[in-house]
């Protein structure tokens, strides 16, 4: 049996002097996305509206990298969200909450 052998095996575990011995650390992990609830709305258009929108999406979302018709109306919405806080807030967000919306009849203008 090769004692040096050995012996050089448990050197190379073994720490040096004062030494601590070194522990496998798993790099920093990134920082958790926030996961963002989503919910379902309903609303109404005409057909000619959703023909027009839905022929609009499958011209162009390779394009514009809409990975979903959600994600095209939600890029659609979030526009008109953000030109009347830009009219209407100085362009700031608007406060929202939970709270539902008046049901009724359509607002006459």
């Amino acid at each position: 049996m090769d004692h040096a052998a050995d012996s050089h095996e448990d050197d190379a575990a073994a720490p040096v002097g004062d030494a601590e011995p070194e522990v496998a650390r798993a790099a920093p992990a990134e920082p958790a996305k926030p996961v963002k609830k989503r919910t379902t709305v309903t609303f109404y258009l005409t057909d000619a509206m959703r023909n027009r929108a839905r022929a609009a999406y499958r011209q162009t979302s390779w394009d514009e990298r809409d990975t979903s018709w959600s994600e095209m109306l939600n890029k659609a919405l979030l526009a008109e969200v953000q030109r009347r806080e830009r009219a209407y807030n100085g362009g700031r967000v608007f406060v929202g909450n939970d709270k539902p919306l008046t049901p009724g009849r359509p607002i006459g203008f």
